[in-house]
C-alpha cells in the first residue's frame, strides 16, 4: 500500500471487553477497511493465548479498495481459565502492500465459577483408640476458596482435630489435611464404631477488583463420613487376670499408704501459669487432644488467660517478622513471592505460617509465638531460597521473634529462573533471505551487568534464551538495507515470552543507468515505473550527461517494470529487482527502431497475480496486410516480487499482435493488442477467472461388476470427447473413466457397448471441481 493509502481497523465490541464463562466460545469480531488503491489480502491472529484455544474465519481475507471485510476470531475458553482480567491483543497483518501490522488491544473478562469437591482416605479405620484420615479438598473452580473444616461426631466422648483446620486452595490443586479422631479408653467390651461426620464450608478468597466485584459469593458446603472401628485393649481372660493382679496391688498400697502416713511429712507444692493449661473445647479455643483423667469425661475449663498450644497466637499478642524481597537480576522489588514460616518440632520442621510479598516487595508474617524459626521464599519461576541466602534448609538461619515483638529488616535476595522471549520478524516484500541482528539489552543496566545482552542471526524467527529475570529487556532489530527497530517487553521469573511480530522498514533505493540506440546515447526517452500504484516518469537528457537517467527514492524490497519509449525508436519493457536499501545503476537499455513491447500483468479470479504462466505472442499482422511468420518470443509470468508481471520486448512495430495466456488448470484466455512505432508500450491486463474442472465415474455391468471396454462420450454440443471404462490394475479403478481439463459448464455423458442399452447422463462441472457420474448398464433384449 502506497503513502496516503492504510488499512483501517477497529474491533467492534464496546470497550474493547469480552466477557465468557468458563467452557464457553465467545466470537470477536474485526471490521477491516481497505482505504487504499490496490487489493489486500488481511490475516489477524490473537496475542495472549495458545493458538489452540483460537479459530479464525476467514484465514485470509481479501479486499478491493473502498471495500469492507470482517474477520471472526473465535475464542475457546476452558473451563479451568482462572477468573478475572486477562489481556489480549489482536495482531492484522496487511499481506499485499507490506503496510505495518496494526494492533489492537482488548481485555477477556472470565467469570468465577467455584466448585470444591471433598474426599477422605481410608475410610474406615480399625484401631484400638486414635485413627488418622487423610482428608482432601480439591478446589475444582477457577478461583482460590478458603475452607474450614469442621467434625461432628455422634459421641460425645469422642475427639476430633484437623491439622491445619483452615487452609486456602488455589484453583485447580488439591491440599490434603490430617484428621485425627480419638476414641474413649475402652479396656474391654465389644468393638464400637464410631462415626465422624466432616464438614467443609468454603468461600471465594478475594475478589476480583478488575471486575468490579464486591462480593466473593455464597459458601460452599460439603460432608463426607469416616469411621473409627474401635477395639477393646484387654480381652475377658486378661480382664481376669488383671483383677486378681489388681486386689494384690490393692493391699500392697493399703499398706504403702500406711507406712507412707506414719513416715512422710508435710507433701511438697507445686503451682503453673494460666498459659501452661490448653483451652477447653466448651471455650472454643481447641482441646488438648489427650483423654482426661476422668477416664474420657469432658476436658475441665482452662484457666483465664490461657492460651492455644497450636496455630498462631491472636491478633497483637504474637510476634512478628518482616522484611523485603528483591530480584538478584535487577536488584528490584519482587511481589507476589510466598514466605513461609518453619519451627521446629518433635516431628520435625513444621510450616505455621505463610505471606505473600506485595508489590513493593515487602512481607509481613505476623502472630507467632516466641521462639526461632526459618523462612524459606518461594514462587512459580524463581529458586527457592531460604533466609538469609541459603538454597537449602540446612544452611538456613533461625529468625528469634520474642512475644508481641516484631523482628524487622529480614531482607532476602531471590533468584529468578531464567526467560526466553520468542518472536517473528515481517521484513516485508524481500525478494530473497534476510538475515537479522536481534540484541537484547536490560533496562537500567549498568556496565558490570553480565551478561546484559543476547544476539541471534536468523531468518523470519528468532528466540532469546537465558536471560535474566525477572526484568525489562529492550529489543532491538538490524538487518541489511533496513532501518534499525526497537521495542521494550518486560519477563517474569521462568516465563516464556512470545512478542508481537515486529516489521522491519526497509530503507529507499534507486535505479540508474543509460539508454542507446545501439551506438550513441539516446535522449528524450521517457522511462516509466509504478511506485505504490502512482506511476513516476523521468526523460533523458539531449544535453550534458545524453541517455543517462535515474528514479531515486524506491520503497524496498521491491520488483519494479521499467518501460522505455520514444518517438523515433520504439518501445522496450525491463524488469528490475531491488532488495532492502539496495541501489542499482548500469541498467544498459538498447531501443532499436522499428520494435515496440508490451508490458501487463496475469491475475485470478481473486485479483492476486498469478505466476509461472506461459505468455505466447502470436497472430502478427504487420501494416500493410503483410503477416509476419518470423519466430515471435514468450516469456513466463513471475513468481516472485511482482507476482504475475511479465514483458515482452523486440517485437517488430507498428503491427498487431494476440498474447495467449496458458497455465494448468486454468482456460486459457487470449488478449489482442497493436503495437504503434513509437509511443509508451501498451499495458495488459489479463484474467484467469475460470478453472477447469473435470469428470469422472464407474460404469457398471448388468451382473453388478465393473464393467471394462465401454464407450464413454462427453460433449458440450460445440466439442466432444471420447473415453473407454478402465480394465483392473489401471490409473483409474476398474471400470472407471475421467474427463479433465473441462471449462465450466452443462455435459451430456453417454456410454454404448455392444449387447448393452444406451446410457445417458446430465453432468454439471463447475470451476476446480471434478463432477461424478456412474452408470449402471442393461442388457439389451
Amino acid at each position: 500500500m502506497g503513502p496516503g493509502a492504510e488499512v483501517v481497523v477497529w474491533v467492534a465490541t464496546e470497550h474493547r471487553l469480552v466477557t465468557a464463562y468458563p467452557g464457553d466460545t465467545v466470537d470477536v469480531r474485526v471490521d477491516v477497511v481497505n482505504t487504499g488503491e490496490l487489493i489486500e489480502g488481511v490475516t489477524a491472529h490473537l496475542i495472549g493465548l495458545p493458538d489452540g484455544q483460537i479459530s479464525v474465519e476467514p484465514q485470509l481475507l481479501p479486499l478491493f479498495p473502498d471495500a469492507q471485510g470482517q474477520i471472526t476470531l473465535s475464542i475457546g475458553v476452558p473451563s479451568h481459565q482462572p477468573a478475572g482480567m486477562h489481556p489480549l491483543t489482536i495482531a492484522v497483518v496487511s499481506h499485499g502492500s507490506g503496510s505495518p501490522t496494526q494492533h489492537v488491544d482488548i481485555d477477556l473478562s472470565v467469570s468465577a465459577r467455584p466448585d470444591v469437591r471433598l474426599a477422605t482416605d481410608p475410610q474406615s479405620i480399625r484401631s484400638r483408640r486414635t485413627g488418622r484420615f487423610v482428608v482432601t479438598i480439591e478446589n475444582a473452580g477457577n478461583v482460590a476458596l478458603d475452607a474450614t473444616l469442621t467434625a461432628t461426631q455422634e459421641d460425645k466422648r469422642t475427639r476430633a482435630r484437623f491439622t491445619p483446620e483452615k487452609v486456602r486452595v488455589e484453583p485447580g490443586t488439591s491440599v490434603p489435611t490430617i484428621l485425627a479422631v480419638k476414641g474413649p479408653r475402652m479396656f474391654t467390651g465389644a468393638e464400637t464404631d464410631r462415626m465422624v461426620t466432616v464438614g467443609l464450608v468454603a468461600r471465594r478468597a478475594h475478589t476480583i477488583p478488575a471486575m468490579d466485584e464486591t462480593e466473593t459469593g455464597p459458601e460452599l458446603e460439603r460432608e463426607a463420613i469416616v469411621r473409627l472401628k474401635q477395639k477393646p485393649m484387654v480381652s475377658r481372660g486378661l480382664l481376669t487376670a488383671l483383677i486378681l493382679m489388681g486386689i494384690v496391688l490393692m493391699w500392697a498400697a493399703i499398706f504403702l499408704l500406711g507406712l507412707t502416713q506414719v513416715l512422710a511429712g508435710d507433701p511438697m507444692t507445686k503451682t503453673a501459669p494460666a498459659s501452661f493449661f490448653p483451652a477447653s473445647a466448651e471455650s472454643g479455643e481447641g482441646s488438648s487432644g489427650e483423654g482426661d483423667a476422668a477416664g474420657g469425661a469432658g476436658a475441665t475449663a482452662a484457666p483465664a488467660g490461657a492460651m492455644p498450644k497450636t496455630g498462631l497466637l491472636p491478633a497483637g499478642v504474637g510476634g512478628e517478622i518482616s522484611g523485603t524481597v528483591l530480584a538478584a537480576s535487577n536488584q528490584q522489588p519482587a511481589g507476589r513471592i510466598t514466605v513461609q514460616a518453619y519451627r521446629q518440632s518433635r516431628d520435625g520442621l513444621k510450616q505455621v505460617s505463610s505471606a505473600a510479598s506485595q508489590t513493593d516487595g515487602t512481607y509481613s508474617v505476623a502472630g507467632l509465638f516466641p521462639t526461632g524459626y526459618l523462612l524459606k521464599f518461594s514462587a512459580d519461576g524463581y529458586r527457592p531460597v531460604w533466609y538469609p541466602n541459603a538454597p537449602s534448609k540446612s544452611g538456613a538461619t533461625k529468625v528469634q521473634v520474642t512475644a508481641q515483638g516484631e523482628a524487622e529488616g529480614y531482607n532476602v535476595v531471590i533468584q529468578g529462573k531464567p526467560a526466553s522471549i520468542t518472536g517473528e520478524i515481517d521484513p516485508g516484500d524481500a525478494l530473497g533471505p534476510v538475515t537479522t541482528t536481534v540484541v537484547a539489552r536490560m533496562s537500567g543496566a549498568t556496565s558490570d551487568t553480565s551478561p546484559i545482552a543476547r544476539t541471534v542471526a536468523t531468518g523470519n524467527t528468532y528466540t532469546l534464551p537465558n536471560l535474566p529475570a525477572p526484568a525489562t529487556y529492550e529489543l532491538s532489530f538490524t538487518a541489511g538495507g533496513y532501518q534499525a527497530t526497537k521495542v521494550t517487553t518486560a519477563v517474569a521469573g521462568g516465563e516464556a515470552r512470545i512478542q508481537p511480530d515486529v516489521v522491519l522498514n526497509a530503507g529507499t533505493g534507486s535505479i540508474s543507468g543509460m539508454v542507446t540506440d545501439g551506438k550513441a546515447p539516446l535522449g528524450n526517452v521517457t522511462v516509466t515505473t509504478t511506485v505504490a500504484g502512482q506511476e513516476v516518469s523521468v526523460i533523458t537528457p539531449t544535453t550534458g550527461q545524453v541517455g543517462s537517467f535515474t528514479l531515486d527514492k524506491l520503497p524496498t524490497p521491491g520488483t519494479y517494470m521499467l518501460t522505455f519509449s520514444s518517438p523515433d525508436h520504439g518501445s522496450r519493457a525491463e524488469i528490475v529487482d531491488l532488495e532492502a536499501g539496495q541501489s542499482r545503476s548500469a541498467i544498459d537499455v538498447k531501443l532499436v527502431a522499428g520494435t515496440g513491447s508490451v508490458t501487463g500483468i496475469l491475475l485470478g479470479a481473486d485479483g492476486k497475480g498469478l505466476g509461472g504462466a506461459t505468455v505466447i505472442v502470436g497472430g502478427s499482422v504487420q501494416a500493410g496486410g503483410a503477416v509476419d511468420t518470423s519466430s515471435l518470443p514468450t516469456t513466463t509470468t513471475l513468481t516472485e516480487g511482482a507476482v504475475g508481471t511479465f514483458s515482452i520486448s523486440g517485437l517488430a512495430a507498428p503491427g498487431d499482435y494476440t498474447l495467449m495466456f496458458l497455465l494448468d488448470g486454468y482456460a486459457s484466455e487470449t488478449v489482442p493488442i497493436s503495437l504503434s512505432g513509437n509511443g509508451a508500450p501498451p499495458k495488459v491486463t489479463a484474467t484467469l477467472g475460470t478453472k477447469l474442472g473435470g469428470i469422472r465415474g464407474t460404469v457398471t455391468g448388468p451382473s453388478g461388476a465393473p464393467y471394462v471396454g465401454a464407450t464413454v462420450v462427453a460433449t458440450n454440443g460445440a466439442k466432444s470427447w471420447s473415453t473407454t471404462s478402465s480394465s483392473p490394475g489401471g490409473t483409474l479403478s476398474n471400470g472407471g473413466y475421467l474427463f479433465s481439463e473441462l471449462e465450466p459448464g452443462t455435459y451430456s455423458v453417454t456410454v454404448t457397448a455392444d449387447g448393452i442399452r444406451q446410457q445417458t447422463g446430465l453432468v454439471t462441472v463447475t470451476s476446480g471441481a471434478t463432477a461424478v457420474q456412474g452408470f449402471t448398464l442393461r442388457a439389451a433384449n
